[in-house]
């Protein structure tokens, strides 16, 4: 664990965001939904070098375009567009580079993104710096945004907004997680039809169950299961999971229509267990997983969750475990501070986070 968290500073309004792909590298294939993406009332930068022309150069680009963002002081804010599958080939070059680990550390940003970018976290957690497990530009900004005020306010790309932003301008604490009343089930539109201006389909939240009930606090740390468990064995980017809440969640199908597979999340729980994250965890939080819409198949999810921690060697350790809560794979989302004190409390039905995540 790094000896001390450095909190970034709180955006203001006017600010400069810098938009970065450090995994997968759409911003060519995908520019009316970037340009959807482009936040009003802040300077909107696109820091992008590619298309890239393959693997060493694609490399090259994104450390490159890391550099850049990390050295430029006027950036508060860098927010990966989107996840993907190619961020690990990047983290040998980052772990070398110790000039760009002093520039991020004398320059910390808030940093957003989730999925893949969970590496880019745990590698930033790393050199000390506290950032987001939040929307991206693809698909969550990049959704069609409705001209009438109370329409948005009410959509999915509604709620990620309000809760990104609270998330990076408030220095009060966080408070209570937010709950969506609905949530979109489709795949997004975005990638397979992205001039459509038809906002996702939503359907009513099933909502919170405590699949273990009791009472806990600690430092949130966690992201995408699978890229987890993939990372496990990069010890330099390792944290200390003692009494962590750890949250994670889950992708979607390699078909990128269903949901990820139940025999993968099986797969990717155990590879967490024997890698230790869960040997003294405070608390356990479960996104609500994609593609995972009945109650029969909602049940499956969570019964690989029982039966990893509910029963066997981990029955014990009966740290709270809480599934189905906003955030990772699913739209809409709220997002969460790496290494922000939270608060699980069953007998409330209570997820918070407890202290300023940003400075005044």
């Amino acid at each position: 664990m790094p000896p001390s968290i450095i909190t970034p500073n709180a955006l203001r309004p006017g600010a400069k965001i810098a938009l970065i792909s450090p995994s997968a590298r759409l911003n060519h294939e995908l520019p009316a939904a970037l340009a959807r993406g482009s936040t009003q009332g802040y300077e909107v930068v696109e820091v992008y070098h590619g298309p890239d022309s393959g693997i060493q150069n694609g490399i090259a680009n994104r450390l490159a375009e890391l550099r850049t963002v990390f050295s430029d002081p006027s950036v508060a804010v860098v927010w990966a567009t989107i996840g993907g599958s190619a961020f690990t080939e990047l983290l040998p070059a980052l772990l070398a580079d110790t000039e760009l680990h002093d520039t991020i550390r004398a320059n910390p940003k808030i940093v957003v993104g989730y999925s893949d970018i969970t590496g880019l976290h745990w590698f930033l957690y790393s050199l000390g710096l506290r950032t987001f497990y939040g929307p991206g530009i693809f698909p969550e900004l990049g959704e069609p945004r409705s001209t009438d005020a109370a329409t948005y306010e009410a959509s999915a790309l509604g709620f990620c907004v309000q809760h990104v932003f609270r998330a990076m301008t408030d220095p009060a604490p966080i408070g209570a997680v937010a709950r969506s009343p609905t949530y979109a089930p489709d795949p997004s539109r975005v990638f397979t039809d992205p001039g459509s201006t038809e906002p996702p389909r939503l359907a009513p939240n099933p909502g919170w169950t405590w699949l273990r009930r009791g009472k806990a606090q600690g430092r949130l740390f966690g992201g995408c299961l699978t890229v987890m468990a993939r990372l496990g064995g990069v010890r330099a980017i390792v944290p200390d999971w003692r009494g962590r809440v750890v949250f994670l969640e889950t992708a979607l199908a390699d078909d990128d229509v269903g949901g990820n597979p139940p025999y993968r999340v099986q797969a990717g729980v155990a590879d967490l267990i024997a890698q230790g994250v869960f040997e003294e965890a405070a608390g356990l939080v479960v996104g609500r997983p994609f593609g995972y819409d009945s109650a029969e198949m909602r049940e499956t999810y969570m019964g690989i969750i029982r039966e990893h921690f509910c029963e066997g060697r981990l029955a014990s350790n009966a740290f709270p475990i809480l599934f189905g809560v906003d955030f990772g794979h699913t739209t809409p989302m709220v997002t969460l501070p790496y290494d922000g004190l939270a608060v699980l409390d069953s007998d409330k039905d209570e997820f918070a986070i407890v202290e300023p995540v940003v400075r005044a």
